[in-house]
């Protein structure tokens, strides 16, 4: 069974970015295209780490977090931290989903790390065991 993570961005998620993000966790892992560049795909000796899709825009950012249950801040709310731009539903303009191994001892690591280098929202979807 996959683990599905989706990362709500101010940008799309850049196969550089995520070259980067796997060479941080790994220095051993590969990278490969998936459907004629329709993402990439990071990869170890034992197998698929994680497969990241092309970015999305969307048209409704506030749908967005709220369909994967996160808070939807009002931007003139005094309660917005300021430190953390990315929590603004505006600044989330892009969903970029990726795929791994539900055991996988890198996937999520390099999830969390790719969406902290990209200074977006890692959210884990389905079961949590």
């Amino acid at each position: 069974m996959p683990r599905e993570f989706v990362i709500l961005s101010a940008e799309p998620v850049t196969a550089v970015e995520v070259v980067t993000a796997a060479a941080a966790v790994d220095g051993g892992l590969g990278a490969g295209r998936l459907w004629q560049g329709g993402g990439i795909q990071i990869a170890s000796g034992e197998g698929l780490v994680l497969a990241v899709l092309r970015s999305t825009q969307l048209e409704d950012p506030r749908e967005a977090r709220r369909g994967l249950g996160l808070p939807v801040i009002d931007p003139a709310s005094q309660d917005h931290p300021a430190g953390r731009p990315n929590d603004h539903p505006a600044t989330d303009r892009w969903w970029t989903e990726a795929y791994g191994p539900f055991d996988g001892p890198l996937t999520q690591a390099l999830a969390r790390r790719l969406a902290d280098d990209v200074q977006g929202t890692l959210v884990t979807t389905g079961d949590d065991r």
